[in-house]
Parts: C-alpha cells; sequence; structure tokens
C-alpha cells in the first residue's frame, strides 16, 4: 500500500488502522528521507569496527579540536559544557524505581497482551520504559501490538481499564501474602502515578513492514519513534505527562545526532518546539564512553539521563577487545558494576552527567538494572532480595538518582533505598571533570585478577 513516499506490506494499513492513522502516515513519509542517513551512518559504523579489528587499534578519545560528525558542534565545546542541554521536567524529576518490559505478548488476543501494560502502570514504579527493542522480539507484527497496547492504556480505552481492574487485584493478592500489605488502594489513581517511557529500537534494526521510496527497509528507529509519539503525544500533554524515549545502542556522539534530526524533524512537522521530546541514553558500548559529553550536546534539549548497565556492556568491550588474545574477561560473575573496566565506566557517566550546560542545567544518572525477582525457595528468595537491595544502596551512594527493575513484584523491594534517603534525584551532585588521558583509555578496558575457567574465556 504506497503511502506518498513509503509503502506498506500486505494489508498491515487495513489491519492495523488504529497505529497507521493518516497523521502517522504523513509524518512517516515526512521523516522517510533521514532513512538514507541512517543506513550510511550505521555502515559507517561496520567499517569503524572491521577496520579496528583488522588493524588490531583500540577505540579512542576523540580529536578536541574537531567537530562532531555531521554536527556543527566542536568537541571541545561538547566537553566544556558549552552547549544547551535540557531542563529535566516535573515528572522525570523524581524516577527512583523504573520497570522495564514490553507492552504486548506475543501471539495473543489484546485483552491477554495488554496486561502487561496494566502491570507496569499499576507497579508503583516512577517509570516504565516499554520495552520495543530487546524484550519485544522482532517477530511477526509484535511491534505493532505493542503500539497498539500503550495507545489503548495511554488513552485510557475501556478495553485497557477492564483489564487493569483485574490485574489490580490480582497484584494485591500476590503483596498480601509477600509483604503483607496491599500495594494499590485506587487502582484508577495509581495508573496516573508511573511515567511512560518507550524504547525505540536502535538504528541499527529495520522495520520489517515499511519500506522507503527506493524500495528500501525503513529504519526502525524512524517507524518506532514515529508511530509512538504520533499516536500518544496529545493524550500524553494533556495529561500534563513527558513524551519521554529510551534510546539504546549508540555508539558515538554522530549517532546521537541523527537521532537529534530525527526528533527534531518529527517535532517540527507536528508543530511542537524542539526539545520537546525527552530521551534517556543507555549507554551500552564501549565506544560511548568515549564520548560521553559529545553524545550530551548533540541531543542537546531532548537529553534527559544516561542509564547505565551491564550485559550488553559486557559483550561491547569484549567484542573491541576480540583482536586482543591478551584480553580475557574472568568468569561473569566476577564482572559486577565494582570491578574494573566496569566500575570506570561507571564513574565516567556519573561525572558526564554532573557536568553543567551552558544554562547551568545537570542531566541524571539511572542506575542499572536489577534481574533478580521473588520467586523460587524461601532460602533463596531471601538471599536474592538482600543483594538486590544492597546493589541499590550502593548505587544510590555512588550518586544515581534511581535504578531499573525487570520485574513489577521488584519496585516495592528496592524503591525503600531511594525512600529512606528521600532525595528526588542527585542532579548536580559533585564530582570531577571528566577527563581523556591515556590512563582513562586504559581505564575503560582494564582486567582486574579474578577466578577464570573456561566460561570466562568462552566470553571474549
Amino acid at each position: 500500500m504506497p503511502t506518498h513516499s513509503i509503502s506498506i506490506r500486505d494489508n498491515l494499513n487495513e489491519t492495523y488502522s488504529d497505529i497507521y492513522t493518516p497523521e502517522a502516515l504523513s509524518a512517516l513519509s515526512a521523516l522517510a528521507p533521514i532513512n538514507k542517513r541512517i543506513k550510511e551512518v550505521m555502515d559507517a559504523r561496520m567499517k569503524r569496527r572491521a577496520s579496528r579489528q583488522e588493524a588490531q587499534t583500540r577505540i579512542t578519545f576523540l580529536d578536541p579540536d574537531t567537530t562532531i560528525p555531521g554536527t556543527s558542534i566542536k568537541v571541545q565545546d561538547a566537553r566544556d559544557g558549552n552547549f544547551e542541554g535540557a531542563v529535566i521536567p516535573p515528572d522525570l524529576q523524581r524516577q527512583w524505581i523504573q520497570g522495564t518490559g514490553p507492552a504486548a505478548k506475543p501471539n495473543a488476543p489484546v485483552v491477554s497482551s495488554i496486561r502487561n501494560v496494566a502491570y507496569a502502570l499499576l507497579s508503583g514504579a516512577d517509570g516504565w520504559m516499554f520495552d520495543g527493542e530487546d524484550a519485544l522480539g522482532q517477530i511477526t507484527t509484535m511491534s505493532l501490538d505493542n503500539q497498539r497496547n500503550l495507545k489503548l492504556a495511554i488513552h485510557k480505552d475501556p478495553i485497557f481499564l477492564n483489564v487493569a481492574e483485574r490485574v489490580a487485584a490480582e497484584m494485591n493478592r500476590w503483596a498480601e501474602s509477600f509483604l503483607s500489605r496491599k500495594t494499590i488502594t485506587n487502582w484508577e489513581e495509581q495508573l496516573n502515578f508511573t511515567t511512560k517511557i518507550f524504547r525505540a529500537r536502535g538504528l541499527h534494526l529495520d522495520d520489517r513492514h515499511i519500506r522507503d521510496a527506493d524500495g528500501v527497509a525503513m529504519a526502525a528507529s524512524i517507524v518506532d519513534t514515529t508511530l509512538y509519539v504520533v499516536n500518544n503525544y496529545r493524550a500524553l500533554q494533556q495529561a500534563g505527562a513527558s513524551i519521554v524515549l529510551y534510546l539504546p545502542k549508540i555508539q558515538t556522539a554522530e549517532e546521537a545526532g541523527v537521532w537529534n534530526e530525527l526528533l527534531s524533524t518529527l517535532e517540527t512537522h507536528l508543530d511542537l518546539p524542539v526539545g520537546t521530546i525527552k530521551v534517556y541514553v543507555l549507554v551500552e558500548q564501549l565506544e560511548a564512553t568515549h564520548q560521553l559529553m559529545e553524545i550530551r550536546a548533540a541531543l542537546g534539549k531532548h537529553f534527559v539521563g544516561f542509564n547505565t548497565g551491564r550485559w550488553d556492556y559486557i559483550n561491547s568491550v569484549s567484542d573491541a577487545m576480540a583482536w586482543d588474545r591478551r584480553f580475557v574477561n574472568p568468569n561473569i560473575e566476577a564482572i559486577t558494576m565494582t570491578y574494573g573496566y566496569m566500575r570506570n565506566y561507571e564513574d565516567r557517566v556519573r561525572r558526564a552527567v554532573n557536568t553543567p550546560d551552558v544554562n547551568g542545567n545537570f542531566a541524571l544518572w539511572q542506575g542499572g538494572m536489577e534481574p533478580n525477582i521473588p520467586v523460587g525457595s524461601e532460602a533463596g528468595v531471601s538471599a536474592s532480595m538482600a543483594k538486590a537491595v544492597a546493589g541499590a544502596e550502593r548505587e544510590q551512594r555512588e550518586g544515581a538518582s534511581g535504578k531499573w527493575v525487570a520485574h513489577w513484584k521488584m519496585v516495592h523491594i528496592v524503591r525503600p533505598v531511594w525512600e529512606k534517603v528521600g532525595q528526588a534525584n542527585q542532579l548536580g551532585r559533585s564530582f570531577p571533570r571528566l577527563t581523556y588521558t591515556q590512563q582513562d583509555a586504559d581505564g575503560l578496558i582494564l582486567i582486574e585478577p579474578a577466578p577464570t575457567d573456561i566460561r570466562g574465556r568462552a566470553i571474549c
């Protein structure tokens, strides 16, 4: 079905007419020209990686006297905070706990699939990142089911409200058995508590349903962002809520600049002020840790914070150093956030967000993922919950304004760590400014003594 400069396969425009609305299709057409730029930047990414592997060279910091590719921003200006960043909006000022998970289930009817959203918005989390990327699964039309469920929930469609009422009762039964108290007193009011956040797919992925005028698959980042924003921005703004995205897999400031172009073009198309859409960036790549201030500057008024993590970042470091046979990771359980290169990565993130921009604005650091959930033997659950709380306490002490959990049952277990402290956030906490020395670069791939056997070597 051709629509201006795009085409949609099969009859999906009819099956998902509530998502592929005329307004959404118009916006997709307006953003289609960016598809070529994304493909060029992703080609450059792969060539850069291949070149480093072939030449056996390490990732380095940018030359401070150069300009961030694709922008007019000088690297040194970015590092010095000589750019205009974002003012953190009210609903992002306190994000002690953010949950994460998809808004849909595979091959499930809406009344079953949308339960995911109900659990999220009734969880008591300050924010919920509805995952359109890693947790979603790039199968069939699940990306569209994800969009549909979010639209129904954000617009408070009766289909969603009926499900939410039933889910609230189920969640309270669990809470009474595990926490000895209900966690939801008024389910309708509770639905307004959690900030809705959407994680679009990264620049490296294509959408399986849409092609541009040249017959090239449309970048999934364009499709996901456009469909979510166009279908929901009015309802979010009417509710006094921000339009918030999580951006995954960014490796360079140039890539951040492409995202900035995408967001700004969409805002202009919708007659929204540039900077209306706010974004967190997941720091999942070793190369990104060499360009943190540059990424902040490239995203400008859109950027509100960095999020740290573990699994993807470990893989990124391993991939970047795969050419060096001397680089051998220890066993995976040893590579915690306090280990060698992970510790230095986290430290650079917290220093980057606490560097002021030209107007004195700081950004947020959202800590890492807590993967444990209270399932298993009594002893096992007790041990894992103690570990989860201890991890949250460490991140709070180190300067994080909050963290992630992977399951709604963890919200009321981990959130009290920040409740006890009582600070909405840790914006502007004093840390040394970032430096860009060889010692800094070495620290980002620092291997420290730890148990190593075949499991550790298999990571490389």
